[in-house]
């Protein structure tokens, strides 16, 4: 039986407050309902500015917290920037990478987004790279082609060993913020896909256990179908993870999912 994994990233909102008042809601949710998270696990990426609080109001090992980016180096003249070392030491578990509005609006690149990936590697923090496709081809293999390049790029000197800690993000672009998500049916398919690359690249162990989550436009009413996806572990929301009754709500979807596989 699969474990899921359910997160949600802030993006540039919510003041410190605000994100306290969600982080303690959140965790007293946690702890009430304890004993149906067995095989789930829940994480929350707030702005920098909330993770301090954070490391004083989370405890409980299903729920965990973590950052939208960091630097690639751990410490030194690097102005502005957040180093690796700093987000371990407050208890992040997670740094989000390669989000395209980040390739986008600030110009990352496959080689940045490497070099950070591996900086939280040594740093012993999971990352969650964000691949996935600009636009919807008509031919699927041209889909698959820009995943494997991008992926790979991504995870360029990362070693067998330390691959186990990476989580996957499959993001199609043309999905975010849309008014659906990409079919089951598509997900499934290029999932199947990035696991068939990842054994061929780093082993057939590596390929079936990789944790890999679906973001993308998903809502209250697809959650349940996305969650079952039986190669998925689990989703990954944006805007709508704000709300805590949305979050909550799919949390609730994905208990029922549990209870009935």
């Amino acid at each position: 039986m699969k474990n899921i994994l359910i997160g949600a990233s802030w993006k540039m909102n919510k003041t410190v407050s605000e994100s306290i008042d969600y982080a303690k809601k959140l965790a007293k949710f946690v702890d009430d309902n304890l004993s149906y998270l067995k095989d789930i696990d829940l994480f929350v990426l707030p702005t920098f500015l909330a993770l301090h609080p954070f490391s004083k109001l989370i405890g409980n090992p299903k729920l965990k917290y973590g950052a939208q980016n960091c630097f690639w180096e751990d410490e030194g003249a690097f102005t502005g920037e957040i180093s690796p070392m700093h987000l371990k030491n407050i208890g992040c578990t997670y740094v989000e990478l390669g989000h395209p509005e980040r390739r986008n609006i600030l110009k990352e690149d496959d080689s940045i987004i490497n070099k950070k990936a591996i900086a939280c590697l040594r740093n012993d923090l999971m990352p969650i790279l964000c691949i996935g496709e600009e636009r919807k081809y008509t031919d699927v293999n041209m889909a698959y082609k820009f995943l494997k390049s991008q992926l790979l790029s991504y995870l360029e000197g990362v070693s067998q060993n330390d691959i186990k800690k990476v989580i996957i993000a499959y993001e199609p672009v043309w999905a975010i913020g849309a008014s659906k998500s990409a079919s089951t049916d598509y997900i499934y398919h290029t999932i199947g896909y990035l696991r068939e690359l990842l054994e061929k690249e780093f082993g057939a162990d590596v390929g079936k256990n990789q944790i890999i989550i679906y973001g993308g436009s998903i809502n209250l009413e697809n959650a349940e179908e996305i969650l079952k996806i039986d190669n998925s572990n689990g989703v990954f929301a944006g805007r709508a993870g704000l709300s805590y009754d949305f979050f909550t709500k799919i949390v609730k979807i994905a208990i029922n999912v549990k209870e009935g596989s």
